[in-house]
């Protein structure tokens, strides 16, 4: 199966987070591995969550959680 851009970009997020089945994620591996324009898709999508992780981390409310 040749996994078009469209499909490629809808799933990676659930690529990220580890949702796909293996045969999937194998295609989505594919994909990006031949298509320059959806690898920086993913790449942007991967800092993107990797600046919201650690923003929820770095969060307030971790941080001093027995405030009222």
């Amino acid at each position: 199966m040749n996994m078009t851009c469209k499909a490629t970009i809808r799933l990676i997020c659930e690529y990220l987070e580890g949702r796909l089945t293996p045969h999937v994620a194998s295609e989505v591996q594919r994909h990006l591995a031949l298509c320059n324009n959806c690898r920086t898709v993913f790449q942007a999508a991967t800092l993107t969550l990797e600046v919201y992780f650690d923003r929820e981390a770095d969060s307030p409310a971790t941080h001093h959680s027995g405030i009222a």
